[in-house]
């Protein structure tokens, strides 16, 4: 039974192209499928990224990483003309023998010895082998020498904000309070500086935008903005940015606190003012109000009738659309400043 399972082992090197003696010592003395000097060389430099991929992502999923080599020899296909690929992929496969098809004492004997490179030859072999990897190649090979204390240093053009790794430390406790974040929460950088760009935007707009309103409404109001520089957001945002020490947090957060305080108050005030101004009109036009200023005017020939009609055209002829203006102006005015200065009272001010 031994000697036929080892004529059977020797039959099947043979069709494989590898020759046994009767020790067990096999070796391939010659391709039984001969191919050009450009298939091997194309095979060659294939292995070698495949192997240098294989341990690239060494970390990664064992489907990802093979349909990492996948995508690799495809890519190195597409360059084959359809005849040639059969060849070249065979070609390929010689290169990843099976060793299991082989008696080990062949393996060991045939194997020469392994001689370590030393660290500079790694780092040159890398180096050389660097232009053949890709981008996410690159980047697993980069955290992987960090992770092992290599300070790692692009001397390329800088990159996008978008790829930039940003360190915002530890994600403030307001912010977390009102966001609904964990403190060790890793934030996205790029869209940390959109939403910055954004909230930015619409704080400029309604800052400019309240105040201007104020100045028309109230130019002589105690209620105003700093002057200069350090109540204008938009002048003291892009420094405080930067990391100007002549612009602090506090700084910032009064500036925007006032156009807090005044937004709030106008939109206060709005909803107020109807019912003080329909207050004021009523009393100017009540009958009563109308019967008690008729009676104070002159006119002794008139009866009271008369006399409260005359009144009340006279008092409508007062009532023009530039005086409601400013009347409601004065309400809005009024009940903003007792909200900001905080002497604000239940009832809305009458004038």
């Amino acid at each position: 039974m031994a000697a036929k399972s080892s004529l059977l082992s020797k039959l099947g090197s043979l069709h494989r192209g590898v020759y046994c003696d009767r020790d067990g010592i096999c070796e391939r003395p010659m391709d039984t499928n001969p191919r050009s000097q450009n298939d091997a060389s194309w095979a060659a430099d294939l292995s070698t990224r495949l192997r240098a991929m294989q341990s690239s992502f060494a970390d990664d999923d064992a489907g990802e990483r093979q349909q990492y080599l996948a995508e690799e020899i495809g890519r190195a296909l597409q360059e084959v003309v359809p005849a040639d690929r059969a060849i070249r992929l065979q070609a390929l496969a010689e290169c990843f023998p099976v060793w299991d098809e082989v008696p080990v004492a062949a393996a060991v004997s045939s194997a020469p010895p392994l001689v370590e490179d030393s660290p500079e030859e790694l780092a040159r072999k890398l180096i050389a082998f660097a232009p053949q990897l890709s981008e996410p190649g690159r980047a697993v090979i980069a955290r992987q020498l960090a992770a092992a204390g290599f300070e790692i240093r692009s001397t390329s053009a800088p990159a996008p904000a978008s790829q930039v790794a940003m360190d915002f430390g530890s994600i403030p406790a307001e912010l977390q309070k009102r966001l609904g974040l964990e403190s060790d929460q890793p934030l996205d950088a790029a869209r940390v500086l959109r939403l910055v760009a954004s909230l930015s935007e619409f704080m400029v707009t309604l800052d400019h935008l309240s105040w201007s309103v104020w100045k028309n409404l109230a130019p002589k109001s105690i209620v105003r903005r700093d002057s200069g520089e350090a109540g204008d957001f938009r002048k003291i945002a892009a420094p405080y940015l930067l990391g100007d020490a002549e612009v602090s947090t506090a700084q910032i957060n009064l500036a925007i606190d006032k156009t807090r305080q005044l937004i709030a108050g106008l939109l206060a005030a709005i909803g107020a003012t109807g019912e003080s101004f329909a207050r004021q009109f009523l009393s100017r036009f009540s009958p009563v109000a109308i019967k008690e200023a008729a009676d104070a005017d002159a006119g002794f020939f008139l009866g009271p009738e008369q006399k409260c009609w005359r009144r009340y055209i006279a008092v409508f002829n007062e009532t023009s659309g530039a005086a409601v203006e400013q009347e409601l102006s004065k309400i809005i005015v009024k009940y903003t400043e007792s909200l900001i200065t905080g002497t604000h009272s239940e009832n809305p001010p009458d004038q």
